[in-house]
């Protein structure tokens, strides 16, 4: 059974690095910065020693012996978790089922509909998901350009003419409304059909990014830029609407804009093609792909029935 990872689990943490592989999940931000990693140590061994990281993590452990490390939490709202990093033995492959299996009790229990993870297109842990009751929602590639400068002048149009804004609060509402009208049913059907978990469930590229909305003519929200810069790398994402698809190469300009010269990434999903195409134009390279997986927590109502309530 898995547990709270502990104080007194320090010691077992430095035993328990030699023997662990990569990673078998990671965030999006990790994705961009080159996919799951070694065993932190230092890292768990601080988060031991912290009363609110600790609650976040959990062991498997047999006969004192640490033999799997996992975090999982809330993404930007309660109702929507992710399994952001899942170290195993490795001679333990049997154990990520278990897990898969097990977070699922925590969960539930802090009030989470579903359970996402981002797993490695080639890695066996998608396998062992898909026991558990996790499902694939699309495929996800990350793109990287080795610099700014070379793919904006490769783009060769400015973001001068948009008129982008600063997102506030209010987008909510336009910006959910453009999201189920740019994404396939299925993938809607798995993510959440509320505008809660939508909110929940969103993903941003570090604590401190910016995000800017374009106004069509229309009154109707255009698209979403977010951007975050830091000293070795630009990372950014963009979502437009069908009836914005002319402004794709301004809004990558505007998403490349305000930065330095250092390598630029961003993460595609599957059923975004024209992004992909337009990005390997310009000079970018896809460097890995991932499974975005999730499974859910909640029992879906599959069918209306008419009954009969009291009215006073």
């Amino acid at each position: 059974m898995i547990r709270h990872l502990h104080p007194t689990d320090s010691p077992r943490m430095l035993q328990f690095r030699p023997s662990a592989g990569w990673g078998e999940t990671c965030t999006l931000v990790d994705a961009l910065r080159g996919g799951p990693s070694r065993f932190p140590t230092a890292k768990y061994a601080t988060i031991a020693l912290s009363p609110r990281a600790w609650q976040s993590c959990w062991v498997e452990t047999l006969r004192g012996r640490i033999d799997a490390v996992l975090r999982a939490g809330p993404r930007s709202g309660q109702q929507a978790w992710e399994i952001s990093e899942f170290y195993i033995r490795n001679s333990k492959s049997n154990l990520i089922l278990d897990l898969l299996e097990q977070i699922a009790v925590p969960a539930g229990g802090a009030g989470a509909h579903r359970i996402f993870a981002r797993i490695p297109t080639d890695s066996n842990t998608c396998n062992f998901a898909q026991k558990a009751g996790f499902s694939t929602i699309y495929r996800e590639s990350v793109y990287q350009s080795e610099s700014v400068r070379s793919a904006v002048t490769k783009l060769g149009v400015t973001n001068h003419s948009l008129q982008l804004r600063p997102r506030c609060q209010s987008d909510n509402g336009p910006l959910f409304r453009m999201h189920n009208a740019i994404t396939p049913m299925e993938i809607r059907m798995k993510t959440g059909q509320t505008s809660e978990d939508w909110v929940a469930g969103m993903e941003r590229l570090a604590r401190k990014t910016s995000e800017w909305v374009l106004d069509l003519p229309t009154g109707e929200v255009g698209a979403l830029i977010q951007r975050s810069t830091i000293r070795t790398r630009h990372m950014f994402n963009v979502n437009w609407a069908a009836n914005a698809g002319a402004e794709l190469p301004g809004l990558i300009a505007a998403a490349l804009a305000e930065t330095n010269d250092v390598p630029a990434l961003t993460a595609v999903p599957s059923y975004r093609p024209a992004l992909a195409d337009l990005l390997v134009n310009i000079g970018f390279k896809k460097q890995a792909s991932y499974e975005v997986m999730v499974k859910p927590l909640a029992q879906t109502v599959s069918e209306i029935r008419q009954v009969f309530a009291a009215v006073s």
